[in-house]
């Protein structure tokens, strides 16, 4: 293929993507930001951001290498935040899906995985050399009909869910899955990402919610980059899984470790949340902004976390574009992110939305709705 051949084969792609109408652009957040998952607002806490200046700006090699600074530090605090007894640090929350599946589940083994899980498990399955199975979302049914019917053929059983599920905010009943994964004597995989420092009396996510007691056959990825504010991610495990993790996960072993000066701030962030009414705080803006939404009838029923998926099908960028000109960014969702026909403007709640500004997006987009629908 000559160069002209190649670029050319780029550009009739680039083209079939954007009749498809699902051409992506970078933007840069202007105005009001309803599509951040800095829930908590600790991305610019004063005492986070001061955290930044502590330490290293760059950990310069693998932690097998030359990398590993601070990071065990932050690892028995993240496991003690979690109840679990130890975790391992990787650079983000992806790599950490992702490492952590491709490198447990082995050939002969098998996955259960939830229809809307997040792509970084996904993708984690796909390179997982695994048997895989998707189950019908949060569906309690569908998950013990599976592996009643499968799992005398499997040694190895894997269950992996989000506990919080990005786009549509609705919560896992982990309760349930639990008792399942221990009834056929499976692994449960947890991904913490949307529930850490949201779900729970004290943040501490999905466990806590559900009362849910950390076992040897549970495992939950927490992710630094949401409600923590910062970067990176964590496995929440046994000593055994991450010893084995530091030994077989490439995802680990050939990245360069987490900045040690973002290991400070995450260790800041988890601080704030321990020692100030932070969560209790986001509780009532999320409750606030239940109370808006319901009002002006863009949302049936209200939500335990601060993620509101507004369903608009094909008037969402429409409507998207809308609210940016209005300087308020809410970007739109599309296939294949969420399914066709159920593409949706994702709102999401932080703690520096006040009442008003919750106000004026309700407001701007039920006139933008009216506006498009006519």
């Amino acid at each position: 293929m000559s160069n002209k051949e190649f670029r050319e084969r780029i550009r009739e792609e680039l083209e079939e993507i954007k009749k498809l109408g699902l051409y992506r652009k970078l933007r840069t957040v202007k105005g009001l930001n309803f599509s951040s998952n800095d829930y908590l607002a600790l991305s610019s806490h004063p005492r986070v951001v001061k955290a930044l200046s502590y330490s290293l700006a760059g950990a310069t090699g693998s932690r097998l290498t030359s990398g590993n600074v601070n990071h065990e530090i932050l690892e028995e605090e993240i496991a003690k935040f979690k109840n679990f007894p130890t975790s391992l640090i990787y650079p983000s929350g992806y790599q950490a899906n992702l490492g952590l599946i491709s490198s447990l589940c082995k050939k002969g083994d098998l996955i259960l995985s939830d229809e809307l899980n997040h792509a970084s498990i996904i993708d984690g399955c796909r390179l997982s050399k695994a048997d895989k199975i998707i189950y019908k979302h949060n569906d309690i049914n569908s998950l013990y009909e599976i592996l009643e019917k499968n799992h005398k053929n499997y040694k190895n059983i894997f269950i992996v869910t989000d506990s919080v599920f990005s786009m549509d905010g609705d919560i896992a009943n982990l309760k349930e899955i639990k008792k399942i994964a221990d009834e056929f004597s499976s692994v449960l995989i947890v991904d913490d990402a949307h529930a850490t420092g949201v779900l729970g009396d004290r943040g501490r996510g999905s466990f806590e919610y559900f009362k849910i007691r950390p076992s040897d056959n549970t495992i939950v990825v927490v992710t630094f980059s949401k409600a923590l504010g910062c970067q990176g991610g964590a496995v929440c495990c046994i000593e055994e899984v991450r010893e084995y993790l530091i030994n077989t996960s490439r995802a680990f072993i050939y990245s360069t470790a987490l900045s040690p000066a973002l290991v400070n701030a995450v260790l800041e962030s988890l601080k704030i949340i321990k020692e100030t009414d932070i969560v209790k705080r986001l509780k009532d803006k999320v409750e606030e902004a239940n109370k808006i939404l319901l009002r002006y009838k863009l949302i049936e029923e209200r939500r335990e976390v601060p993620i509101f998926p507004i369903i608009l099908g094909e008037l969402t960028m429409k409507v998207s574009e809308e609210l940016i000109k209005n300087n308020i960014f809410c970007v739109g969702i599309r296939y294949p992110t969420v399914p066709k026909g159920k593409e949706r403007i994702r709102v999401s709640i932080t703690l520096n939305h006040k009442k008003e500004d919750i106000e004026l997006l309700a407001k701007k987009m039920k006139e933008s709705i009216l506006k498009f629908s006519s």
